[in-house]
């Protein structure tokens, strides 16, 4: 019976270490508030989203995080349309660029995936 505690604790220890490796980082992360508070939205690479007919996210975003070697995308417009900004720095707060609430879809990529 000790035996059998013993494996399943080091077969529970080796299933987490893996599970660890699938689960990562987003890419990038969209905030309902500035300084990176407040509700948040997160992409994988190759996400895109659309804020159309008055979803909860559509002109509420108001900072952003990408990660380093990714890229997002943010339009005014929904289905990618309007003006359009890339944001491939570690952090930015979106009020300082002028783009506080006015996201309504967006695309995050990666170099390195």
């Amino acid at each position: 019976m000790k035996n059998l505690v013993t494996l399943t604790a080091v077969a529970s220890a080796l299933c987490v270490g893996s599970a660890s490796a699938y689960f990562e980082e987003p890419a990038c992360v969209m905030f309902e508030d500035t300084n990176f508070r407040g509700r948040s939205l997160e992409m994988s690479p190759d996400d895109r989203v659309d804020f159309r007919n008055g979803q909860f996210w559509n002109d509420r975003i108001s900072s952003v995080m990408v990660r380093r070697g990714c890229t997002l995308v943010a339009y005014q417009d929904s289905r990618m349309g309007g003006r359009s900004i890339e944001i491939n720095r570690g952090l930015r707060d979106l009020q300082r660029a002028g783009w506080n609430d006015r996201i309504s879809s967006a695309e995050c990529y990666c170099a390195r995936y």
